[in-house]
This record gives structure tokens, sequence and C-alpha cells, in this order.
């Protein structure tokens, strides 16, 4: 039942196929709606009122406050105390319980509302670590497809920096750069878009690590990008400010030069995006993870054909694919979203951005993403011209 976001697009490569305005709709998506279905709305979960007491399942009444004033025996602590960070379990029921928010815990003893302590910069780690278990809590229930808070420290998402609405999915390379798809960036001018490292659920600001809002500077989209195949579907984000790195944002490993990963397995993408193809579908409110296997190019390229693009299309090397498991797949609104195969110790290599598919999880066949390895040389040399490097990104 996991899908996930992947934004319009199509690749039709070297002859190039027509197809009717109508398919490409029904094959890519629309923009989202701006009327719900009855029953079907996108899930919203507001603040819990501060000032309630609720009671809890033992008869005792307690207050809704961030997980980290608050130990695992439901008495309040000192904001400065480590010592609760890590200790926690969080079960998400959106919005069933009397805490509606992802990061509360009903404290029986709360303290007095304190400011959130400031991060402090660990010995963090080198490129393109998973953490696992997540950063100061699990997490339980929900549906199942979830992410750990912090998990993948690379994945940052795009906004209009006008209305703060949701754009796409990015990759962090640099302090000061950001991946995502030319379909994404090229809507904007720069300064009309900014990035969010660091978020995860996208209704609360309550973790005790803060994302952090960058605007772009300015972006470079691939001068072969094409708007209507996705051919060459690359861009880089410069940031006006870099990003302080933190345990919950770190930048991704970049694979080398033409690297091939078609027998890898395992491989991870992000997003918050839908859930499923079409109205039907509900938008993320914590960020997803969908784990899928890399397909070759040549078998993807053959079950293409076998759709209804037809046996003319062909597959483009700036292309990679990955999944064709029923129901476990990127989908509508992931455009730009990483994924990363393992190499091992908990540590990914970028191998791909969400560009397009048939549909959402549909059985056996793949979803498509850029083949980022074709374009490990174009992201040293602009990174180079705008004065950073990617030493930090080499495994």
């Amino acid at each position: 039942m996991l899908a996930y976001l992947l934004m319009l697009g199509s690749a039709l490569a070297y002859p190039q196929v027509t197809i009717k305005p109508d398919i490409l709709i029904d094959v890519f998506g629309t923009p989202p709606p701006t009327m719900k279905t009855p029953g079907l709305e996108d899930i919203v979960v507001k603040p819990t009122d501060s000032t309630s007491t609720f009671v809890d399942s033992n008869g005792e009444s307690c207050k809704c406050v961030p997980y980290y004033l608050c130990d695992t025996d439901l008495n309040g602590v000192n904001i400065y105390n480590e010592s609760v960070t890590g200790a926690f379990k969080l079960d998400i029921r959106f919005g069933q319980d009397e805490c509606q928010e992802s990061v509360e815990q009903c404290c029986k003893n709360p303290k007095e509302p304190q400011p959130p302590p400031e991060p402090t910069q660990k010995n963090l780690k080198g490129c393109g670590y998973r953490n696992r278990k997540g950063i100061d809590f699990t997490i339980t229930g929900g549906f199942g497809s979830e992410a750990q808070f912090g998990e993948f420290p690379w994945v940052v998402a795009v906004l209009d920096a006008a209305t703060g609405s949701y754009a796409g999915v990015g990759v962090l390379l640099h302090p000061q750069v950001v991946m995502t798809g030319a379909h994404i960036a090229s809507k904007f001018a720069p300064g009309a878009v900014k990035i969010r490292a660091g978020e995860w659920d996208t209704q609360t600001n309550k973790e005790r690590l803060p994302a952090q809002e960058r605007i772009v500077q300015d972006m470079y989209i691939h001068p072969e990008f094409h708007p209507k195949s996705l051919r060459n579907d690359v861009a880089l984000l410069r940031l006006k400010e870099p990003l302080e790195l933190a345990d919950h944002i770190n930048v991704i490993c970049l694979p080398e030069q033409d690297e091939n990963f078609e027998t890898s397995k395992d491989c991870v993408a992000n997003g918050w995006g839908k859930n499923s193809f079409g109205l039907k579908g509900r938008y993320a409110v914590i960020l997803k993870r969908v784990e899928v296997n890399m397909v070759p190019h040549d078998t993807c390229a053959s079950i293409m054909q076998t759709t209804r693009l037809g046996r003319n299309f062909r597959l483009h090397d700036s292309f990679v694919c990955a999944g064709g498991e029923e129901g476990k797949d990127t989908c509508q609104g992931d455009g730009g979203a990483p994924l990363a195969c393992p190499i091992g110790n908990d540590r990914y290599k970028l191998t791909g951005l969400v560009a397009w598919g048939i549909g959402c999880g549909e059985k056996g066949v793949p979803a498509v993403y850029v083949n980022v390895a074709m374009f490990r040389n174009l992201i040293d040399a602009k990174m180079a011209e705008w004065g950073f490097n990617t030493v930090g990104n080499t495994v």
C-alpha cells in the first residue's frame, strides 16, 4: 500500500513518439484538485491546546508537551536534561489520541513551558549515513510506511517561497547545494523557491532538532532538459546561505561517473507524496519511505513497451528504473525525490531522482528515475564553478 510521489513527465527517447494529451494525463497525473472528495481529505492534525488537561488510561490527568519535556514515566523534566532523549517510543495515531501532534507526550507532571534548547553540533558522520532507528525517539502506529525522525538526513522539501506550498523534493549534496528534478525547478525563478531541510512531520515544529529553511539564490537546469520527455531531468539549487549540518541534516554520497546500480537491492526513496494515484490518493503528513530493488535498463525498457506507451517507446539513457512490486512505488507528488542505494554499514549513495511512472505501484511496472551517475562530472563541474566541491560526497 506504499506508493510514493512521482510527478509528471514521460520517458520518450530517441525516436519521438507522439502521445495524445488525454493519455499523458492518464499516465502522469494532473495537479491536485482544489475540491476534495468527501472522506478522502488529506490528513490535517491541529496543534493540541496547551491548556487542555486529559485523563489517561490509568485515570490520571496529564497535559500534552513535546516529548523531550517528559520522561518515560510521563513525569516532566528540565529541557536541558539530555538523559531523557533517545528513550521514547511515540505512537502515531493521527489525531485519534488526546495528544494530536506526533511528537507530544501526555505528561502527568509537566514543567512550565520553555523554549527548545539550542541543538548542539556533534561529531558528524560522513555522507550518506542513515539513522535507521531515528533520532531521540522511534515511532509506532501510523500506516507502517513512515520514516523515523532524522532517518534520512539528506532529504529536503522544495517549497514555493511566497506561499510555502509544497512543490517537490530534493536531496542535499552540500550545505549550500540541493539537487532536484529540472521539472520541479523550472517552474520557479531564483528567489521564488526555498528548501526546508530536517523536515519530517509537516504539521508540527515541536521536534527537539528544528528544520532549517533557505532561499534558493541561483539554479542550474540541465541545458538539454526536455520538459515533455523529461530527458536530462537534472537541476542544482544554490542556497543563499549554507545549512548548519546536524544529526538530522546531512549530505548524501554521490556515485562515480556512470556507476552501475542495476543489481542493487533495498534501495530507498522518500517523499511526502500521495499513497495512491489520482483523486483517491492522500498526501503524507510524515516523511515516508519505500524500499525497492533496481531493474536493469533493458528489462525496464521492454516492460514499458508492454504498457500504454507502446512498442515504439525507447527508454532514454538518462533514466534508471526501480520497483515493480505491487503497492511499493513512488507516486504523484514526489518529483525530484532521491532514490539511494545501500553500500554497506547503513550508508547510501544517490542513485536516482523521482521522474515519472505508469500509475503508482502497478504490479510488474517499475518507476522511472533520473540516472544520477550519468551526471556526476557535470555536478562536479557546476559546483566547482560555484566555489564548492564534492569531496564530502565521495566514498
